[in-house]
């Protein structure tokens, strides 16, 4: 019997699904979700999720930081960012580290270590994001 698998976003439910298995990067590396898996709850790491949906065959996206709960073969996976390659944009993902990193180099002296962490954390994401639909261009 698969699992029940939605992923949710502060903007839409990206994805609801009956699951064979869900594969993605949590915070002690590559988890697989497999039905009947234990309860747990875990952060997740940028990177690709790949999920073996009943109806829609393999699901691949490109998924932010965020949150993954199990429990009774239900996953639910809570997360800033959750998108194929076909909806990102390389100009606009490279625009956005520029932009950051140019921060970094010009206002570094006066912004919090807030500010800087964040930063740092959205110039790391949109590397993420490259990467994963270079990858994904590949094949």
């Amino acid at each position: 019997m698969p699992l029940h698998f939605k992923i949710i976003t502060p903007l839409r439910t990206v994805l609801e699904t009956e699951a064979h298995s869900i594969l993605l990067p949590a915070a002690e590396g590559q988890l697989e979700i497999l039905p009947g898996h234990t309860a747990l709850i875990t952060s997740v790491q940028n990177g690709e999720l790949s999920c073996a949906s009943v109806d829609r065959g393999s699901v691949n996206l490109f998924i932010g930081g965020g949150f993954l709960q199990v429990e009774d073969d239900t996953a639910l996976l809570v997360t800033d960012t959750a998108l194929n390659a076909d909806e990102m944009d390389p100009g606009s993902i490279n625009a956005a580290i520029e932009q950051a990193r140019s921060r970094l180099r010009n206002e570094s002296s006066v912004l919090s270590r807030e500010e800087q962490t964040r930063l740092e954390a959205s110039i790391a994401k949109q590397l993420a994001m490259l990467e994963y639909k270079t990858r994904r261009q590949k094949r």
